[in-house]
Order: structure tokens, then sequence, then C-alpha cells
């Protein structure tokens, strides 16, 4: 089978190589799966480069989300052949990948395919972001890096919720989107952060913030909730730490906490679990709701699909097309 693998840790465009493996064979309790895609994450770039939280085994095969097709199992592993389902682990940048049965999302074989390439790991977290907000109709929230995948389907999920959402964007090339999303957007690039909120929200502040950036913009923030006010941080997309002034969180009764999906997972039960997949089942697989693809290429064309990622040009996620 094809697969993209690298042998030492750098930049994906330096140290992704292209190569056959034998296809793998299922053990008990493991599933083997015939992949139909894979997005290109952050986190797909973090962990070749050995920054992130799950760390490589050299060599290793890239890619940490997917979907496809069960096609084999082993002893104890009680799902049909031909089930479609999604996953978030290793070795997903394959044509095959071998799977603890624990670790698939069943999904319905007639979900749409580029929405279960992508379904689970942005689609999860917003999830558990918005679960972990606590809004009620009619809250404020406030969240960073506006343009990106999770923050919009944060937006689309907040507004079914009749929660209302204000976006930071450092661009306008997504403003239309977002904004037709029900966000409200603000450029940082070119207006106030502070003064947009206190405006829109009537000198109230922000109820919740979902921070990815940090540095300057999750200092602002900071400065944007009300009292009794949450700020969450669930990724770090700038290296500068956030400024914290103790007046700002200790005189509104701030709280400051960290969210990773990992954690989030792990404290469901089964049925937690299959209550959450089966409710973004029914939202995300209504046409109305929107998973934008930017582009898609075969494994062979890595190269371009790598730079078209990095360059982010494009609207919506790049996505290895596989079968």
């Amino acid at each position: 089978m094809k697969a993209l693998y690298f042998e030492k840790m750098g930049d994906p465009q330096s140290v992704l190589l292209l190569k056959q493996f034998d296809k793998p064979t299922p053990q008990a309790n493991q599933v083997i799966v015939k992949l139909l895609g894979s997005p290109i994450n952050p986190s797909d770039f973090f962990f070749i480069g050995g920054s992130y939280r799950i760390k490589p085994e050299l060599p290793q095969i890239a890619g940490l989300e997917g979907a496809g097709i069960i096609e084999n199992t082993g002893l104890g592993a009680d799902l049909p052949v031909g089930t479609l389902v999604s996953f978030f682990s290793r070795n997903a940048w394959a044509e095959y990948v071998v799977l603890s049965k624990d670790d698939v999302l069943v999904l319905p074989n007639d979900f749409p395919v580029e929405k279960a390439i992508q379904f689970a790991l942005n689609p999860i977290t917003a999830w558990g972001l918005l679960e972990r907000a606590d809004l009620k109709t009619g809250d404020w929230l406030l969240i960073t890096a506006g343009n990106s995948v999770v923050s919009k389907l944060i937006i689309q999920i907040a507004k079914i919720r009749g929660i209302k959402v204000i976006a930071t964007v450092r661009d306008d090339k997504n403003t239309a989107t977002l904004t037709s999303y029900g966000a409200h957007v603000v450029n940082v690039n070119k207006d106030n952060l502070i003064e947009y909120v206190q405006r829109l929200t009537e000198g109230k502040g922000a109820h919740v913030a979902l921070d990815a950036v940090g540095g300057q913009t999750g200092s602002d923030v900071l400065k944007c909730l009300q009292s009794g006010g949450r700020l969450i941080i669930y990724s770090r997309l700038s290296p500068d730490p956030i400024q914290l002034y103790s007046a700002d969180v200790l005189y509104k009764n701030i709280s400051i906490n960290g969210f990773g999906i990992r954690a989030y997972l792990e404290s469901k039960t089964a049925v937690q679990k299959a209550d959450i997949i089966n409710s973004l089942v029914t939202i995300i697989g209504d046409p109305e709701f929107k998973m934008e693809v930017a582009a898609s290429f075969p494994l062979d064309n890595y190269r371009e699909a790598i730079k078209t990622a990095v360059e982010a040009k494009k609207e919506g996620k790049v996505l290895f097309k596989i079968h």
C-alpha cells in the first residue's frame, strides 16, 4: 500500500516521503479500514515537527484523522465489513490503516464522504468547546481565529442554539462567509477588539471566550469578558504568551481553563460518546451545514497538497482523497 511517512521530524515539505508498505492485518479487537480520505490539519504539522502531544515513533506514517470503509476485522471486533467509519489516530495518510475497534466512530453509510473525512477531530472539538462554554440562548460567545475550521463549526452550531457569536479575524477574506453563518466579525488588525465587544454587548462584555491564538489577541480577549466570565484556551497558534494582569482576572472574577479533545473524550462514557456522535451526524449531515473543501489531492501529489494547505489561500480544508 502507498503511505506518506517521515524518518525524521521537521518541516513536512522537507521530511515527508512516499513509499510502498505492506498492507496491515488485523489482530484481536482491531479493524482494517480502506481509507477514503484524510484532511491536512495543523495538528498534522505539529505531529510531523515533533511538537504535538502525540509523539512520532520513527519511522512514522503521517496523518492523524480520516474516514474509510471497514474491509477486514480481527477476532472480537464486532463491526460489520463495509461500515463507514471516521477516526482520529496515527497512520492516516495511507491507503489502509489498522485501528482498535474502540478508536472508530461509526457513521451512516450514506453520510457525505467529504464531511466524514473531517468528522473525528474538528466537529467533536467544536461540540466539546460549546458544551464546556455552557451558554444559554442570547448569551455572547467570543471566539478567536474566526477563519479556522473549528470556529466555522462553532458559529453554525451556536446559531442553531441561539448563542450570539463574535469572531476575530486578521483579514477580511472570509468575513462574508462568517457573517452568513451568523457571526459578528471583527478584524483585529484594523479595529480595537475591546471597544468592538463593549459596543456590541452594550458594555457588558462576553460571557465566554474560546481562544485558539494566545499572544496579544489572547491578552485582549481577557479584557473583553464580563464579570464572572470564562476564558477557555484550546490551541496555541501564536508563539507569544498571553499577558495576564491580575486586576483583569481578580476584580471581574474571571476563570481560565484549558480544553483538550483527548481528555474531553476520555471523560465521557460510551453512551455519552454515542449521543455526541448521533447529534453531530444529524447536525452536520444536513446539506445546509457547511464544511468547505478547498482542494483535494491524491497521495502522489502530496507536495502540492502540503503547499496548498500551508499557504491557506483557499477557503476550506485541504484533503487527501485516497480511494
